[in-house]
């Protein structure tokens, strides 16, 4: 489809279709609140965590004027081009070790949403950056970021994980360098059947988080394309550790082999070298 006719092709997301959509695959939680426009998603579903919403309650807008990323960055782009969405997981009876493991959980649930739908190269970036391997990054394969997780604890123990995926951006639309789009790399751009899918394969990936099924484990290693590369690792306060990704240890924290020692990453911004 040629990318001009697939940006006039974007529309709001129905709210009746997604409904029938989830009733059709069993889904037994609440319908999704959409809102045409909002601050933040996450923001939203965190007032309605608070109030006592159910697990599975979910926020998602056409657009965001105050979308955040990991570190409180800024995350945006055009209304309708985006599928922008929060999740609320009721936490509060999982220990505090447990808790690292939900945003990886999250992100490969939004992998194995894409490749239901459409089979396209889409991997994870430690710990849960959605990234498309692209043709038209690095001349033949390179990483392109297409979506992103932010997992936030609430004041009552409930957990909101946003959810941001850039689905029907053209190219002149992506919002930094080395990022791409599900339309620019021949994925799915039907934001009603995505968001469907993501609800439905969180809501598998939840069940092995709880029941700590090493499927869960084994199944983001096989997803996580950081795993075996030469990476730099950005972590608070302006320190850098350099080496191979080289594991993934029991509480969800990257394993870094530098110098024959290793390194345990519990928070930071991984750059993958480039091969």
């Amino acid at each position: 489809m040629p990318e001009e006719t697939a940006l006039e092709d974007r529309c709001a997301l129905d709210p009746v279709l997604i409904a029938r959509l989830l009733a059709e695959a069993g889904w037994a939680g609440p319908d999704p609140v959409i809102l045409a426009t909002t601050t933040s998603t996450n923001a939203e579903a965190a007032q309605l965590a608070v109030a006592g919403a159910a697990e599975g309650t979910c926020v998602a807008a056409d657009h965001q004027t105050a979308g955040r990323g990991r570190l409180g960055r800024p995350w945006f782009g055009p209304a309708h081009a985006g599928l922008w969405m929060s999740v609320i997981v009721r936490a509060e009876d999982q220990p505090a070790t447990r808790l690292g493991w939900l945003p990886l959980a999250t992100g490969l649930a939004v992998v194995d949403a894409i490749r239901s739908l459409e089979s396209i190269p889409v991997e994870l970036k430690w710990p849960n950056d959605l990234m498309a391997r692209s043709a038209a990054c690095g001349g033949g394969g390179g990483l392109a970021k297409i979506g992103g997780i932010l997992a936030e604890r609430q004041a009552d123990g409930s957990v909101v994980v946003g959810i941001g995926i850039n689905v029907a951006l053209g190219s002149h639309e992506l919002p930094v360098i080395g990022a791409s789009s599900l339309h620019l790399e021949g994925g799915p751009t039907d934001r009603e059947a995505l968001l469907v899918a993501i609800l439905l394969r969180l809501r598998d990936r939840l069940r092995q988080w709880r029941a700590s099924d090493p499927v869960l484990a084994e199944d983001y290693r096989l997803a996580c394309a950081s795993l075996g590369r030469q990476v730099e690792v950005l972590l608070p306060g302006e320190h850098k550790v350099n080496g191979v990704a080289a594991g993934i240890d029991g509480d969800g924290h990257l394993v870094v082999d530098t110098d024959g020692n290793s390194v345990t990453v519990t928070a930071g911004d991984v750059i993958h070298a480039t091969i």
